[in-house]
């Protein structure tokens, strides 16, 4: 058996649950921020917030699915949506309190490098699976 013919026969299980690991974190922030909302402000944020979440989550999780199944093409979209929740560490808001503030930054951070670290390694083992389906 050559050096690579083993991805032809097992899914790409470790980027996938590294992505589901982007859910966890990624609901972990979105509770939180969810429960330092006023009252008072609460209308159009917290809409917004809930639908960043669901629409996040559905990607990332087609993104697992697909990368399981060494998808190419899937693996540039969780670089994509990882880069995207490290870069939303931009937004926070400074009016919370710093503990506060620490924990969602830290949760995005994770969440963004569980999801970069997956589609990384899902396009080396992709790369690696192509070239033993042609040799």
């Amino acid at each position: 058996m050559k050096q690579y013919e083993k991805l032809l026969y097992q899914s790409n299980t470790a980027p996938y649950w590294l992505a589901m690991l982007f859910l966890v974190f990624n609901t972990y922030q979105t509770i939180i921020t969810l429960n330092m909302i006023d009252i008072v402000t609460a209308g159009i944020l917290t809409a917004e917030i809930i639908l960043l979440n669901i629409l996040l989550s559905f990607l990332v999780f087609i993104v697992a699915s697909e990368i399981k199944r060494y998808n190419l093409r899937w693996a540039y979209f969780g670089i994509g949506t990882g880069a995207f929740q490290c870069l939303r560490t931009l937004f926070v808001s400074t009016t919370i309190s710093r503990v506060m503030r620490i924990h969602i930054i830290v949760s995005l951070l994770m969440a963004g490098f569980f999801l970069l670290t997956a589609a990384l390694i899902s396009m080396n083992r992709s790369k690696k699976r192509a070239f033993a389906a042609k040799g």
